[in-house]
């Protein structure tokens, strides 16, 4: 399929995941095709290599999966921004089925790693408000300590460990589960509120210092482009 036609499509079908939300300061909207870029870089990182399931290296690879994606019903993947449109990161809640959900693919830039808590927040308020969700579970590799705390702080309680369950890199790794329930979230919401406000402001000045800069990731497709 002409990349053109299949761009068109794939914008249409994004119209089918339509969940987002706003607060604290950033928007949650759904993934675009026009993302795979952006999620290259990230998950490319050398502070998420490792931490996150293997990734594509290269564009078309990830144009390829987000294709598979808007096909698939039960899963949502959002791009966390700033009210400008730059994006801070990843976030999903995927794997619905019935009242249960999973919740993951929470990756932040580092400038602005604070934002992952009001990222998870409004992800976790659209989990148990808008798709009715009564238990939200997850796994985290062993070594992904900075999602282990934002986990613990939101109220997720850890239920096991899953040994050797998954090959990143070439190598088996350890996966730590979570669960956190519907009716104990809003305690925990209220917790982190605070928090979520002041990394809201601290994006909010970020974000001013990158105006008329050129993004990473499209530094990169400008060198692949030449």
């Amino acid at each position: 399929m002409p990349r053109l036609k299949r761009m068109i499509i794939c914008d249409w079908l994004t119209m089918q995941h339509s969940l987002q939300a706003e607060g604290f300061g950033i928007r949650l909207r759904p993934v675009r095709m026009g993302d795979a870029a952006f999620i290259v870089w990230l998950r490319n990182l050398d502070h998420v290599k490792g931490r996150v399931g293997d990734s594509a290296t290269d564009v078309a690879g990830q144009e390829a999966w987000l294709e598979a994606y808007f096909e698939r019903e039960g899963d949502y993947y959002f791009i966390p921004e700033t009210p400008g449109g730059i994006p801070l990161g990843t976030t999903g809640i995927y794997d619905v089925r019935g009242t249960k959900g999973e919740k993951g693919r929470h990756i932040m830039r580092p400038e602005v790693m604070e934002v992952g808590v009001p990222a998870g927040m409004l992800a976790t308020d659209l989990a148990f408000g808008r798709l009715g969700l009564s238990e939200l579970r997850s796994t985290s590799v062993s070594t992904n300590l900075p999602v282990h705390s934002l986990h613990r702080k939101s109220g997720f309680k850890q239920v096991g460990i899953l040994r050797a369950v998954q090959t990143i890199g070439g190598s088996p790794v350890d996966l730590v589960e979570f669960i956190l329930k519907a009716e104990d979230w809003p305690k925990f919401r209220d917790r982190l509120s605070p928090l979520a406000h002041l990394a809201g402001k601290q994006a909010l000045e970020w974000e001013k210092t990158q105006s008329g800069k050129r993004q990473p990731w499209e530094e990169t497709k400008n060198k692949l482009a030449v």
